[in-house]
């Protein structure tokens, strides 16, 4: 499968389809893995290039040299190989074959981590389509295609190892300008534009990929860093600033700490000029740790709010009234319950409610909004009491009875406060109305049990205020009234009506309710008159209409959301 996802590469290594396939492709059996379940890295660093075009790096070579020293570190990164790939064969084919030979020996419990750093470039293709690639010694400005890495190229590689654990680290820049000063840096971002990305930002579940810049923008050198600027930070962030990274205090560092702390970092010394993003998903408990011994790992006290997915981009997290900052990042909050804001970048308030956060947990940010919006699909069940004059056949008393309710609510997603407030419902309410002896009418002894199916439509309205929920839903509704006994004046009646639904719930979790709500309905359905009273009522006044009836309701019961 690799050899047919990198036939591109066939160019590049100016050779055959085939001979590309073997290089980039499928392993060679017979290779096996040295101590599984171990941290391996395979860490690329370019300073020098042949095409004058791409300027020389002062600091590509030691970025490597630096990651994979602090990587080697038994005290740090505690990797059992680190293959430092910052001379030698730095040509798009020496470092192919290079990274075949390396994932041979990944076992399917290891780490698996890839690092480069160095120019990036990119070209349009024939289908006017920009590609990006990591530009090696050899690689030609103007044709990238037969002398540079696509990125999309490493991404599969990386899909193909044995282990499903691991990383992809990028310290280049993709404006098709390559990695620069930070001396050039103002002028050029006055012109950055942030454009989309030409190749994949999906991810695996253990997988994940980082970036020192958004496409369209630079990746930086400076000077008093002695480094490329997220590179550094990066690197801190595993050694002399881990005690500042480690945001849960479990004393290791994770890929998704080291990236925020270097993204944190960069935006600030760059001036947002560059802006890290990563790729990752964090499924229950992160496992990829690069720094800290992880088999000592102690019990994260804190719990984690994570989030490096596009539709999270921007959103403001505010806990207890205090800021956490925008995602994409990582979050660390103490354990219990507390009232948590998201906030766009507006500073409009999208969701808010309170919610538990267990200590070690990790809590996904679009969870923890679907949770605080009470879910998507609300189901809700309950008793039902319902009176309805004339329902019997006039009778003193207004007929009453007990009955069942199950409800079904979809609300309508999107980033707008006004648009989540809104949603469809549907409701299905039995009821039984007993036997009366109170019948008015002369010559009835008494009126027999009815029973009623009553279907309810209509657009919903939430007022969420807290661990309180407010709910209206302008209502029609088709309802089936079956008597006990048949005929005259007792027939069975389909009848429409007209109203409202209000509910208030009170939330002891953000997806379960305990719901109170009152429905009042109106009908004209003249279901407390013979046929013998209509026509003399249309005899007395021509074009008569039965009078409105008032109908009531109240419902009690539990409602989820899923």
């Amino acid at each position: 499968m690799i050899g047919r996802l990198l036939a591109a590469l066939a160019a590049l290594l100016i050779a055959s389809p085939a001979a590309a396939q073997g290089v980039f492709g499928a392993l060679e059996e017979g290779a096996p893995a040295e101590q599984a379940g171990a941290r391996r890295a395979f860490v690329i660093g370019i300073n020098s290039y042949r095409d004058p075009s791409f300027g020389p790096l002062r600091f590509a070579q030691r970025d490597a040299e630096r990651l994979g020293a602090v990587l080697s570190d038994p005290a740090r990164g505690g990797f059992a190989q680190v293959e430092l790939v910052v001379d030698g064969d730095l040509t798009a084919r020496g470092i192919v074959s290079r990274l075949q030979a390396w994932a041979q020996t990944i076992g399917p419990e290891d780490l698996a981590v890839v690092y480069f750093s160095g120019h990036g470039t990119r070209k349009i293709d024939e289908k006017n389509r920009s590609v990006v690639y990591l530009a090696t010694t050899d690689t030609a400005r103007l044709e990238p295609e037969r002398s540079a890495i696509p990125l999309s190229a490493m991404q599969e590689f990386l899909a193909t190892l044995a282990t499903t654990r691991r990383l992809l680290v990028v310290d280049a820049c993709f404006t098709g300008d390559g990695k620069i000063a930070a001396a050039t840096a103002e002028a050029l971002g006055k012109a950055v534009v942030d454009e989309k990305m030409p190749y994949s930002d999906s991810v695996a579940e253990k997988e994940a990929q980082l970036f020192a810049t958004t496409y369209g923008r630079p990746a930086l050198e400076l000077e008093e860093l002695q480094h490329g600027v997220y590179t550094a930070y990066f690197i801190d962030a595993l050694d002399t600033a881990a005690a500042m990274a480690d945001i849960n205090q479990d004393t290791v560092i994770s890929v998704s700490e080291a990236h925020d702390y270097a993204r944190d970092a960069t935006l600030a010394t760059t001036g947002e000029i560059q802006i890290p993003m990563a790729f990752y998903k964090i499924i229950g408990n992160e496992e990829l740790f690069l720094s800290g011994d992880a088999t000592a790992r102690s019990d994260a006290r804190l719990a984690l709010i994570t989030s490096y997915a596009g539709p999270q981009q921007g959103m403001v997290m505010l806990v207890d009234g205090e800021e956490k900052g925008a995602f994409p990042r990582t979050v660390a909050i103490e354990p219990g319950a507390h009232v948590v804001e998201f906030r766009n970048h507006k500073g409009k308030l999208v969701e808010k409610g309170r919610m538990a956060f267990s200590e070690g947990h990790t809590y996904d940010v679009s969870q923890i909004r679907r949770t605080l919006n009470g879910g998507r699909h609300m189901v809700s069940v309950g008793y039902a009491h319902s009176w309805f004059p004339g329902v019997q056949f006039k009778t003193e008393g207004v007929p009453d009875g007990p009955g069942v309710r199950i409800g079904y609510a979809l609300r309508f997603p999107g980033r707008s406060p006004a648009i989540r407030v809104l949603g469809l419902g549907a409701d299905l309410t039995w009821g039984a109305f007993p036997e009366r002896d109170d019948v008015t009418a002369s010559g009835i002894p008494f009126a027999p049990t009815t029973h009623m199916l009553d279907l309810g439509v209509g657009p919903t309205f939430r007022v969420p205020l807290t661990v309180v929920t407010l709910q209206f839903m302008p209502r029609v509704s088709g309802m089936l009234l079956l008597r006990a006994i048949t005929g005259q004046p007792y027939l069975p009646w389909i009848l429409g009506t007209v109203g409202m639904d209000m509910s208030v719930a009170i939330h002891p979790h953000p997806r379960v309710g305990i719901k109170v709500a009152w429905v009042p309905s109106f009908t004209n359905a003249a279901v407390d008159l013979t046929q013998a009273d209509i026509a003399s009522e249309l005899q007395a006044v021509p074009g008569w209409q039965p009078p409105i009836r008032f109908l009531n309701r109240i419902v009690g019961g539990i409602e989820v959301g899923l």
